[in-house]
């Protein structure tokens, strides 16, 4: 019986069994500031910053990252996105009312476009959602600015 025990320690111990799990492997993260700062560099001077956003797909496991912001009336809101590519392809963003009706996109016919602009003409909440389509980038930053 005891031939029997060292034999399966030898089996059990050559086999890893007796090995710690690796830990592991930490996703990427996502550094947007680059981003952001572009969209920053980018905004016309007739609009003034207001917020800027991390947009982290987390290595494709989350194709949407939705945040909510309030809008005031008779303003122009002006959401610009950078993803390191020019047309900002596979990132688009949308934006929606309170009662989450789409009022407008950055992706129009096909076709991605890297700002969105929207002319604001009641007061309240608003959900301004990023989603990632056909892309291996899931890094992106957006900043959202307004004028009068």
């Amino acid at each position: 019986m005891m031939v029997l025990n060292l034999v399966l320690a030898l089996f059990l111990s050559l086999n890893g069994f007796n090995e710690k799990p690796e830990p592991p492997i930490p996703a990427v993260e996502c550094d947007a500031k680059p981003y952001k700062d572009k969209c920053v560099g980018d905004l016309p001077t007739s609009y003034t910053f207001l917020k800027s956003y991390t947009i982290d797909g987390k290595d494709g496991t989350k194709k949407t990252v939705e945040y909510s912001y309030i809008f005031s009336k008779e303003t122009s809101y002006l959401v610009m996105l950078s993803n390191g590519n020019a047309q900002t392809k596979g990132l688009k963003v949308t934006l929606f009312d309170s009662n989450r009706r789409q009022l407008a996109t950055s992706f129009v016919n096909g076709k991605y476009y890297p700002a969105m602009a929207y002319q604001c003409r009641a007061t309240g909440i608003y959900f301004i959602r990023f989603t990632f389509e056909d892309t291996n980038n899931y890094c992106a930053g957006a900043v959202l600015a307004f004028k009068r």
